[in-house]
């Protein structure tokens, strides 16, 4: 499996989002944050997507040289229209609002209309609580996957949702999809030819399986924690998604590439001091660490710290790219008129 260092991998994915048209500061982000989730371990959300964006580039899509802009404002509630540009770009303009309106108002909101993928969402939480903030980012995917709690047909979308707390050593950032796992996981699976584990995913017929690809063959995902999963997932399905200003999974209309997103805030500071927060934050870090661990574990992890593990092994050791990924990046090289990418070893 090749192994590519981060900044080899950025600066090809940079290049790249260049070649569609996408003016340099919004290739260079785009690329960071993709590369960013492969560092930190989430492959699923790294540059495997590469290919899907570029496709909905040459299917107009996405524009890649649209910037967003402020839809309308009211109090401490903002609407951004991301005109279909790159979701990133969006999201990052959207937090970046939010972060003043919540600073204001103590409490602030910032819906994402019209906007595609945005990647993983922890980038975001973890971002607003670097800012002192609690942060809660939502998407409500229009394009059914998942089956719903005693059904055998896809319903709703994978629906994640990621919250960001900060701390003295850095942001507490919780990320997962309200499926029992994203779907962006079956291509990981897929790409290295494995079997997925059992109970992530039905079939067609709504038969378990553990092949990978009969997600994507007219199979579904299960919502995580049966029923109260799915009324998460139910949840997540509604609320960023109509106050987007679009509709549901399902409904005629729905866009099937779309990232309808809410962003919530609150600022600790309107509530007391962010130094008392942040250290009864770090306390309760300890005394989960010094929990005594399970069998197959050796210590008791809070939220983001697999993913820090996962950095530092990456950024020493270099991005691991399956072979299929490794063929497809370089074959979007050729298609786009870009150097390819060089392996370290």
């Amino acid at each position: 499996m090749p192994l590519v260092s981060a900044e080899q991998l950025t600066d090809f994915s940079s290049r790249l989002y260049r070649a569609t048209g996408a003016p340099p500061d919004i290739a260079d982000f785009v690329a960071q944050t993709l590369v960013d989730a492969n560092l930190g371990g989430h492959d699923s959300h790294g540059v495997m997507r590469h290919e899907s964006y570029l496709r909905q580039v040459k299917e107009g899509v996405i524009q890649p040289a649209m910037r967003p802009r402020i839809k309308h404002r009211h109090g401490a509630i903002a609407v951004v229209d991301c005109r279909r540009g790159y979701g990133q770009v969006g999201a990052r303009y959207g937090a970046a609002q939010l972060r003043g309106l919540a600073r204001e108002h103590g409490v602030a909101a910032v819906s994402l209309a019209n906007c595609n993928h945005i990647g993983r969402l922890g980038e975001y939480a973890a971002w607003l609580a670097d800012e002192g903030l609690v942060g809660l980012v939502m998407v409500g995917i229009p394009g059914a996957l998942v089956a719903p709690w005693g059904g055998r047909e896809r319903v709703t979308g994978t629906n994640p949702m990621a919250w960001g707390v900060p701390t003295g050593r850095g942001p507490m950032v919780l990320d997962f999809a309200t499926s029992i796992v994203a779907a962006g996981k079956m291509n990981i699976y897929s790409d290295k030819g494995e079997l997925i584990p059992e109970g992530w995913v039905l079939d067609s017929e709504g038969q378990p399986t553990r092949d990978p690809d009969k997600l994507f063959e007219g199979g579904m995902l299960l919502p995580f924690g049966t029923y109260k999963g799915y009324g998460l997932n139910l949840m997540m399905a509604l609320i960023p998604v109509l106050l987007a200003g679009t509709v549901p999974s399902g409904a005629k209309g729905a866009d099937l590439y779309g990232n309808p997103t809410l962003m919530l805030a609150l600022s600790i500071e309107h509530f007391g001091e962010l130094e008392d927060f942040t250290a009864m934050a770090d306390e309760l870090r300890e005394n989960a660490h010094r929990i005594r661990p399970a069998e197959g574990h050796d210590l008791v992890l809070l939220p983001g710290e697999p993913e820090e593990r996962a950095r530092l092994q990456r950024q020493r050791e270099g991005i691991p790219l399956p072979e299929r990924t490794w063929s497809t990046l370089q074959s979007l090289a050729r298609e786009w008129g870009i150097e390819p990418l060089v392996a370290d070893r």
